[in-house]
């Protein structure tokens, strides 16, 4: 999809990071958007800001772990603008770092719920108004590099979730490549972003319990650095315009590391472990 003047986007977990860059993106493209998050008064600061540029926006408070909430959001997009051309399935969120067996019932449920199920509900309730519709349309879900490879110890909920959305994208552009040439899709797989995903528990919903223990951090950004949202908007609308399926938006060192990943796989060796965790453990001062 080369055209975006005139046309219509709609973007979840808009109201900041990621999300809000995509949005912003869409109207300095000259594009209608339609902003979705569960924040409502960020949400409402935002499309101001994308109104702010001489675009049509309008904002729909959506939580993406309920189905009816998305619908909703697609009935709203159609609604005001009869037709969406593209479609940016971002929202998620992370949880704190701890063993797999000692990560709880409500952590798998949030994150599921929100980073694989949301992209989920969204294809579900977009995808099949976008091809009755008739009209060149373009997805973007947003996965992750830890989508890709696996992270460090004790990210096997976020990590499962960003696999998940991955291999759900993979089938779903298969899926639509062989019947059509009228929508196409891309994955967003992004590594060290200055986003507030870490901060992301401010909106986890007061039935599932808190775990104790300190709130997550990325030793990864600290190294590398983080890249502003707006480059991870440039790298999809750039991918969008070339049709260009993995959009994996990372720093280099994280791109070699994952190389490396896929070569030890191939290779028959053992996940790489850091060599530091190791010695710790092995001195009697196993990660706790």
């Amino acid at each position: 999809m080369e055209q975006f003047s005139g046309r219509v986007a709609v973007v979840t977990g808009a109201a900041s990071g990621i999300g809000f860059a995509l949005a912003e993106r869409a109207g300095r493209e000259g594009m209608s958007v339609v902003l979705s998050d569960i924040e409502a008064g960020a949400l409402e600061a935002a499309v101001e800001k994308v109104r702010g540029l001489g675009v049509k926006a309008i904002g729909v408070r959506t939580d993406v772990s309920k189905e009816a909430d998305v619908e909703t959001l697609a009935e709203r997009a159609y609604g005001e603008f009869g037709a969406v051309h593209l479609l940016c399935l971002n929202a998620g969120v992370y949880n704190r770092q701890r063993a797999t067996w000692l990560q709880s019932v409500d952590d798998w449920r949030w994150v599921l719920d929100v980073n694989l199920w949301g992209v989920i509900y969204g294809i579900r309730a977009f995808v099949p108004r976008m091809l009755a519709g008739g009209e060149e349309g373009h997805i973007v879900n947003t996965a992750s590099m830890a989508g890709v490879i696996t992270g460090g110890p004790g990210t096997a909920v976020y990590d499962a979730s960003k696999h998940a959305v991955r291999s759900l994208t993979e089938s779903l552009y298969r899926d639509l490549v062989v019947r059509t040439k009228q929508l196409s899709v891309s994955v967003l797989c992004p590594g060290a972003v200055d986003t507030r995903i870490f901060e992301a528990e401010r909106n986890r919903p007061a039935d599932l319990s808190v775990p104790e223990g300190p709130e997550p951090t990325s030793g990864v950004a600290s190294a590398l650095g983080q890249y502003p949202p707006e480059e991870m908007a440039n790298q999809v609308f750039d991918a969008v315009r070339a049709d260009r399926f993995y959009v994996l938006a990372a720093q280099q060192p994280i791109i070699e590391w994952t190389k490396m990943g896929y070569d030890r796989m191939f290779g028959g060796k053992n996940p790489a472990v850091s060599h530091s965790l190791l010695a710790q453990r092995d001195a009697g001062h196993p990660v706790e």
